[in-house]
């Protein structure tokens, strides 16, 4: 993922698109903080402190279905992951959107989101 350093002062930020924006710009925008949270969720389940998704609900004092939705997002094509982190993805591609079902097929998931081949 390309990028450049910004300065200011003492303190430097990483700039990843054309408007400016940093990583901590964009991880504040409601698609990009999901996919973060979906995969520090996977982590948790993987590293087996966790094994079932109702635990992990539990734990995170959230609603079991939410955070199963949350999680599917993991399985979102790289290039479209990529995309939606750099500001790159379409303005139709929303939280709202991928949340409520798309397809496992990655071809299939840049086609209903309109993003590459």
């Amino acid at each position: 993922m390309p990028f450049k350093l910004r300065h200011l002062g003492y303190k430097q930020t990483i700039v990843v698109d054309e408007q400016n924006r940093t990583l901590e710009d964009i991880a504040q925008e409601p698609l990009p903080r999901a996919l973060i949270l979906a995969h520090q969720y996977a982590d948790m389940m993987e590293s087996g402190k966790f094994s079932t998704v109702l635990e992990l609900a539990q734990y995170l004092k959230s609603d079991r279905s939410h955070v199963a939705r949350t999680l599917s997002l993991v399985n979102l094509a790289l290039d479209i992951i990529t995309a939606v982190m750099t500001g790159k993805a379409p303005e139709s591609v929303t939280l709202t959107k991928v949340l409520y079902g798309f397809p496992d097929n990655w071809q299939k998931q840049r086609k209903l989101l309109g993003i590459g081949g």
